[in-house]
């Protein structure tokens, strides 16, 4: 296996296991919509890769298949931006998608109200295909982070809606719950911290 950052070529791997991986995680189900097309969940996952993608990390199996994925994101770098292609095929999506933009506000507003550290490191979401779970793939992913937090004296902040997810970032990384917040009709979800040592 292979550990690196991903580019631009990477897209299409990780279209792939975004479609997938994002109708499983609660929060983004409720976003997107349950009945919602797969294409809906690839599109979300294209707006992620280039808002994220100073900060993705992959894990590829020897056959090249992109197998996990982790998005980090530090307050001061610059979110990449969409091209006027990608920006037609959002308004054409929120369109068809009903209830998006308030689901959408709703969640940003919330996140913006639980905000939990100043100047941290984010881990915006992790995804592993479901044939991987387990075996250590995670931490591959997540430590090296969490190494940042003590060498470079600063916060990390993680969110997720997967009670599971939730006590294993807590038991294995001590990313206590500092807050939470419940989505209308949906999920909630905890927003966890790890401090640096000292």
């Amino acid at each position: 296996m292979t550990i690196r950052p991903l580019s631009l070529p990477d897209l299409d791997l990780a279209l792939d296991l975004l479609q997938d991986g994002l109708r499983e995680v609660p929060m983004y189900r409720w976003l997107i919509g349950d009945d919602a097309e797969p294409d809906a969940y690839r599109w979300y996952g294209e707006i992620l890769f280039v808002e994220y993608l100073h900060g993705l990390r992959g894990i590829f199996d020897d056959a090249g298949v992109l197998i996990a994925l982790i998005a980090v994101s530090d307050n001061t770098e610059e979110s990449g931006r969409i091209d006027d292609d990608l920006k037609e095929r959002t308004r054409r999506r929120i369109r068809e998608l009903d209830g998006f933009p308030h689901r959408f506000n709703e969640l940003q507003q919330k996140s913006a109200e639980s905000t939990v550290a100043d100047d941290p490191i984010r881990v915006i979401f992790v995804l592993i295909h479901p044939d991987h779970r387990g075996g250590g793939i995670l931490a591959q992913l997540v430590d090296p982070v969490v190494a940042r937090v003590h060498r470079e004296g600063r916060p990390l902040t993680c969110s997720t809606s997967d009670a599971q997810l939730s006590d294993l970032y807590a038991r294995r990384w001590s990313a206590f719950v500092r807050a939470q917040f419940t989505l209308t009709d949906g999920p909630t979800v905890w927003v966890q911290r790890i401090d640096p040592v000292g």
